[in-house]
This record gives structure tokens, sequence and C-alpha cells, in this order.
């Protein structure tokens, strides 16, 4: 086991690589840069912008930088490693380097705040509303995918479906509105102005708009697992040894059935903390999703870039931790590990 741990934190390494390397070619095909003037706002003039990209590093080569080393080796530098590293002393390569060492550097637009304080001060927003989003999509999803399969082609079973297809295919930006609309304007049960983010009941309509798309999807997957599940041999062999219908449910069904609804919670739970950029923006909540459509508009390269390695990184460790989980389901897979 410590092995495949290993194993998969080494293979995280190329990954996070390759993740920084498309964002930072996506980012930079965008025109313009992160102190581009606007008219909306006071002009900079060119030696003032000039000052600016070279405070931060760019004006630099954006992947690998020749002339600084041809310079070198010119002078009479032999040492490799120095060589090397002058050859990558570029925009991207030095922004890995300073993220290996936890530095995700100065945000461009916010001055004087640093990329992980910008983050980790709005994370616990997202947070909130990610856990609460998943808490109800697990607490409603797999228990209407049970029912809905033990009693397939019943009643039940059909508006579980009815529910759960309509939570797939209604996009979040609609319901939410609804949700606005009807329950903050018409029935006035919920606030939909001044919330105080820092307590937990401002969250529980954005938790519910957010997971009802996770919520249907887990009810789809656990009713087709579940439906697998109770067809198999060893489902008629626990029956015709005599043990009881609860017990064949609990012990063999939902055990074996749980593996593919726990591969996908683990990736779902990232994508509800990290993914609600519509439901933090409707609901104005202060979280990541927020600061990074912004940093998007204003082109702030460093913090589009360390929200996006955070990201990776918590989808990685996601799944790591769904792969180690299948062996407390499944005997079989832990015995192989």
């Amino acid at each position: 086991m410590l092995q495949f741990i290993i194993r998969r934190l080494l293979w995280a390494i190329p990954v996070l690589f390759f993740v920084a390397l498309v964002s930072f070619f996506l980012m930079h095909q965008a025109p313009g840069g992160p102190f581009d003037k606007d008219n909306n706002k006071k002009q900079v003039d060119g030696a003032t912008l000039a000052s600016l990209n070279r405070r931060f590093g760019l004006d630099k080569p954006q992947y690998i930088n020749p002339a600084a080393a041809s310079r070198l080796w010119a002078s009479g530098e032999r040492n490799p490693l120095t060589v090397g590293r002058a050859y990558l002393d570029s925009q991207f390569f030095n922004y890995v380097f300073n993220a290996m060492r936890g530095d995700l550097g100065p945000s461009y637009r916010q001055r004087g705040k640093n990329v992980q304080d910008i983050i980790f001060k709005q994370w616990p927003y997202s947070m909130r509303l990610g856990l609460l989003a998943m808490i109800f999509a697990v607490i409603t999803g797999i228990p209407l995918g049970v029912i809905a399969a033990l009693r397939q082609n019943s009643i039940v079973d059909y508006i579980s479906l009815f529910f759960a297809t309509i939570g797939v295919s209604v996009p979040t930006f609609v319901i939410g509105l609804l949700v606005i609309i009807f329950f903050g304007t018409t029935l006035k049960w919920i606030s939909i102005t001044n919330n105080d983010w820092n307590t937990w009941r401002p969250y529980l309509a954005p938790s519910l708009v957010l997971g009802l798309s996770t919520m249907s999807f887990i009810t789809r997957i656990t009713r087709s697992t579940v439906l697998e599940v109770k067809r198999q041999d060893y489902i008629r062999t626990a029956r015709a040894k005599g043990l009881s219908e609860r017990m064949v449910i609990v012990r063999h069904i939902l055990r074996n059935a749980m593996i593919p609804v726990v591969t996908v919670l683990g990736p779902a739970l990232v994508d509800l903390i990290t993914g609600a950029v519509i439901t933090e923006s409707i609901f104005s909540i202060p979280g990541v999703g927020k600061f990074f459509v912004d940093a998007i508009f204003q082109r702030d390269y460093s913090m589009i870039m360390g929200s996006t390695l955070i990201y990776a990184t918590l989808v990685v460790m996601a799944n790591i931790l769904v792969d180690l989980s299948y062996g407390l389901l499944d005997p079989r897979i832990r015995s192989q590990g």
C-alpha cells in the first residue's frame, strides 16, 4: 500500500507540471497583459509599464532564455548547472521553481497581496459551500438511487428518475435564479442581500442549488450499480442460504454497489468546492471561484496560475484518496494492494 501511495504521488508531479504548462500557454494566448491601459482608469505610460514588467519578470522570455545562457557561455562560464539555470530563466520556469517552494507569487492586480494569501483567505467560503452541497448530494442521492433500484419500475423509481433527470438537465444558473425569485423575492424565506457569510445559514440555499446536479448524478449511478449487483449469482446464493433481505441488501448489495459511487465522490467534492463559480456569482459569495473569474478578466497571471495549480492538486489528491478507499469496500482490492 505504501508503494502504491508513493507511486501515485510521483505520478502527480508530471500531471501538475503539464497542467501548469497548458494553463500558462492558454493564458498567454489571450491578447494584452495585466498592466494594459484601461480607458475607465488612470492611464499607465510606457515607462511605468516597462518598469512593472521588469519588476514582476514579465520582460523575460516565456519558456526558455537561450540568450542569457549564451552570454554566460561567452563570458567563460562552464558550470552546466549555472548555464542550465540561465537557460531556464524564463517566466514559466521561474514560476514553477517558486511554486515548488510554496511561493505562488504576488497578485498583479491586487497590490501588496500574495496569491496564496488571497486564496487561503477566500477558501473557507468555497469550502463551506462545497461541503454542504456534497452532504446534501450524498444523503439524498444515495438513498434515492437505492430505493429506485430495489423498487424498479415502480412509481418511486419513476419519480426518482424524473427528478434526477431534471437536476442533470437544468443549468445551475437557471435553478439559482428560480430559487432567488421564488424563495427570496416571493416567499421571503431566504435573504438575497447583506448576508453574513461567516455563518452557516446563508449557505443553505446556494448549497442546495450547487448540489442538485451532483445529487442527480449520484442517484442515477447508484441506481444503475445496485441493479447490476442485485442480479449477480452471489446475491442469489446469499438469499438461498437463508439470509434476511436486510442483511443481503446492507452487507452484499450496498457494499459492492458503492465502489463506483465512491469513485465519483472524491472528484465531485473537489468540483463542488472549486467549480462553484456560477453559484458564487449568483448569490454573491466571496469565494475562490469568484476571484478566479475576476483574475481571468483582469489577466492576473499569477492568480490564474496559482488557482489552477491548487485546483489540480486537489483533484489529484482526491483521486488518490478514492483509490485508497477501494480497499475498505472490497477485500479483493485490498488483498491485491
